[in-house]
């Protein structure tokens, strides 16, 4: 028995002492898989916020398009152009844009920057939203066109 005992704690400091060499390598492992397992779920949860706002530029875009449509049929607007109407919608809505006019068709474009909520600890702290609308002016029977 008192055999057994001593090679149960020879081993059991070999064990140890191997353990010792290791100079810290597996808790690297773990950090480096931590981080990029963080890395991932920002990704993951800043990807959706950059996606909410890619819908919310474009439909704030179909919107400004719309109320720069409604000036090309409405007769007696007072001389207020396309644009001025664009430009005042999107300036509601906190977003900058440009708009375009061919013939009876409002194209708008919108830009602007979406803070993140997890990417921001690495330095990524806005993402680039664009979105695109366009709406055409429609005559009722009895209008202007």
């Amino acid at each position: 028995m008192r055999n057994k005992l001593t090679q149960l704690r020879r081993r059991l400091v070999t064990l140890r002492r191997s353990d010792e060499g290791s100079g810290g390598g597996l808790s690297l492992v773990i950090l480096l898989i931590a981080v990029v397992v963080f890395i991932v779920f920002g990704l993951v949860v800043d990807g959706g916020v950059r996606a909410s706002a890619i819908d919310r530029a474009n439909r704030v875009a179909m919107e400004a398009a719309r109320a720069g449509a409604q000036v090309i049929t409405e007769p007696g607007t007072g001389g207020v152009s396309v644009d001025q109407v664009v430009q005042q919608y999107l300036a509601t809505e906190g977003v900058s844009g440009s708009s375009s006019v061919t013939g009876d068709r409002v194209d708008v474009t919108v830009n602007f920057s979406e803070p993140t909520k997890i990417l921001g600890i690495i330095g990524l702290t806005k993402l680039p939203v664009h979105g695109s609308g366009f709406a055409y002016a429609i005559y009722d029977a009895g209008g202007a066109g």
